[in-house]
């Protein structure tokens, strides 16, 4: 797999497969290829979305499988062209994936389900978090304690500006007098912090039953906005809008406001409160 002209090619035997979409310097990308041995047909997708297909004349055959050699960062025998830039999380799976599983392999930053007394993040990073004055309850997350809330930390690609996200959320309130459900900031030892409230209780909003499971869905893009979806209807969606993340990785709190020195949190998308 390589870069010709800012696009992203793959090929062997002479069979080429050339992607159309131009690859911005500066700019994390997941790059997936795919292989189908039955259909000889290489695929290229470039943030889970499909760039080149290609049937190939020939079937890739693997004559020696103890000596493979796997080079990153450079051409090899040929005249070197060397990769300047980041690499992150390679793997190698001995199927092809399909379209489901890539998309998803692009997209799901983390997944807390909260299944069998767990707090594990069963997404492909698996980031690391904690538990405060927490406990289970029927296989969810039970926050009803003074200073209880769940965090989890380093997002990167939320810190970046108009990066493009969903939050997906069930939750079952027994109070709804402004409380937060879902908290964003930056952890840095500075006073001064970018912190951002991104879901709460608040008279602007959809009014949501206490005791009553719910499904909320927050997703932005600076093309469509901020849009909250609540039990898979839209509710509310507002105007193009610019989002700056802090351009540092950022942590996400559950149930709690964690308050500091110096910050100010602007409220960016609310929840009726009884």
């Amino acid at each position: 797999m390589t870069i010709r002209n800012s696009k992203i090619r793959i090929s062997f035997y002479s069979n080429a497969c050339d992607g159309s979409k131009t690859i911005q310097i500066n700019t994390w990308y997941l790059l997936t290829f795919a292989y189908d041995l039955f259909s000889t047909t290489q695929m290229i997708y470039i943030d889970g979305i499909l760039d080149c297909i290609n049937r190939t004349r020939a079937p890739l055959q693997i004559t020696n499988l103890s000596y493979i050699p796997l080079t990153i960062g450079y051409t090899s025998p040929l005249a070197p062209y060397y990769f300047d830039g980041l690499i992150d999380q390679l793997s190698l799976v001995e199927w092809a994936k399909s379209t489901s599983e890539i998309l998803n392999d692009a997209t799901l930053v983390s997944w807390y389900s909260f299944d069998n007394n767990s707090t594990q993040d069963f997404g492909p990073n698996e980031i690391n978090e904690i538990s405060i004055n927490t406990t289970f309850e029927n296989n969810s997350l039970l926050l009803n304690k003074i200073k209880s809330y769940f965090q989890s930390s380093n997002f990167v690609l939320l810190g970046i500006d108009n990066r493009l996200y969903s939050f997906s959320i069930w939750i079952n309130p027994f109070q709804t007098n402004g409380t937060i459900i879902l908290y964003i900031f930056q952890n840095s030892s500075i006073n001064t912090k970018w912190c951002l409230s991104f879901l709460r209780f608040n008279t602007q909003g959809p009014y949501i039953l206490t005791y009553t499971w719910t499904h909320i869905v927050q997703t932005y893009s600076s093309i469509n906005g901020v849009s909250l979806n609540i039990n898979g209807s839209l509710f509310n969606t507002s105007s193009p809008c610019d989002y700056h993340g802090g351009n540092t990785p950022l942590t996400i709190t559950l149930g709690s406001y964690i308050y500091n020195i110096n910050e100010t949190c602007s409220n960016f998308v609310f929840i009726q409160e009884n």
